[in-house]
């Protein structure tokens, strides 16, 4: 009996060693990707090469109302920035280009086919001064205009970070304040967060740092109050329950009066009522020099004139009614008393 015979098991493919790659193959596969690498490359630097020739931009269209820039420097300045043609322009850099003039808000541009860029172009609207060289628009945005600054606008002052609390305190006071007749010539905010307001009418109030609008509100209401009484300078708003005027006159201390001219003759006063006599310690005049007196002829002094005090009117009885006495008797005229006497014989 013969033995079975057994054949060797093959080993596994993974346990193969791998021949090496022929080295013409690897040569081929490198050249290949180099070529495909330099044409790319070089259809890159044609399609720049040639893309502004075969499709400039020509024409660059401003869109929108300019007021403080001219249409012109605007294409000027875009003109200057671009580079490439229609296709290769870079949008983003030439929106940035625009925004960055001054009075510029906003920016967009966009292709026109075959040659034309569209720029529509939104101007800043200022609403105030922002300290003295600067401006700030209603959405709170601060900028410098290069050249002068219009006249006209209110001033703000504050931190730049505050720009847009200022702005919309400003808004909403400054129609509060003009149906009292007021207007608002600064309003600014310290580094402590203190208010102060000063208006047209050269008066400042101090509203403090709480409790803001209901203090201005309490202003409001006592304007005709204010302006009956005077013209306040100042108007410290900063009590719990009323305010603080300085009034204009108030603040001016009252100059001496000018002596009277030496030349001016003094002046004197009469007393009103009978038996009243000046007071010489509070009469001041001022005699004449004697250079100054003028030379007159002697004159007689008059007599001073005295005035009797009134007196109390004394009680006076009325007299007794009167009898009516009765009437004399009517005498005879008198008759002779001599008569003839006869004589003797």
């Amino acid at each position: 009996m013969s033995e079975p015979t057994t054949t060797p098991a093959a080993p596994p493919l993974d346990s193969l060693p791998t021949p090496p790659p022929a080295p013409r193959r690897t040569r081929l596969r490198a050249l290949t990707g180099l070529a495909l690498l330099g044409a790319m490359a070089g259809g890159v630097w044609a399609f720049g090469y040639w893309e502004p020739r075969l499709l400039p931009v020509r024409t660059i269209e401003v869109q929108g109302e300019l007021h403080h820039h001219s249409s012109e420097l605007l294409r000027e300045t875009l003109g200057q920035r671009l580079q490439g043609g229609f296709l290769t322009a870079d949008l983003n850099d030439l929106k940035r280009a625009a925004e960055g003039l001054p009075w510029v808000g906003a920016a967009s541009i966009r292709r026109v086919w075959p040659d034309r860029l569209q720029v529509r172009v939104l101007e800043h609207r200022p609403v105030a001064r922002w300290k003295g060289d600067g401006l700030v628009t209603a959405e709170g945005v601060v900028f410098r205009p290069r050249g002068q600054v219009p006249a006209g606008l209110p001033l703000l002052e504050g931190d730049e970070a505050r720009a847009r609390e200022l702005v919309e305190r400003y808004l909403k006071w400054r129609d509060a304040l003009m149906l009292a007749g007021q207007l608002i010539d600064t309003l600014s905010v310290d580094a402590r967060g203190a208010w102060h307001l000063d208006l047209v009418s050269n008066t400042r109030l101090e509203l403090g740092t709480n409790d803001i609008e209901r203090r201005l509100t309490r202003f409001i209401a006592a304007v005709p109050q204010l302006e009956a009484a005077g013209r306040a300078r100042v108007v410290d708003l900063r009590y719990s329950n009323g305010f603080a005027v300085k009034w204009a006159g108030s603040a001016v201390a009252a100059a001496p009066e000018p002596a009277p001219p030496k030349t001016a003759p003094p002046t004197h006063t009469k007393a009103r009522k009978k038996g009243a006599t000046a007071n010489p310690a509070t009469r001041q005049t001022r005699a004449p020099t004697q250079a100054q007196r003028p030379a007159a002829a002697p004159q007689a002094r008059p007599r001073p004139r005295t005035v009797a005090a009134p007196t109390k009117a004394r009680a006076q009885t009325p007299p007794p009614p009167q009898r009516h006495a009765p009437p004399a008797p009517v005498r005879a005229p008198a008759r002779a008393l001599t008569q003839a006497v006869p004589g003797r014989p």
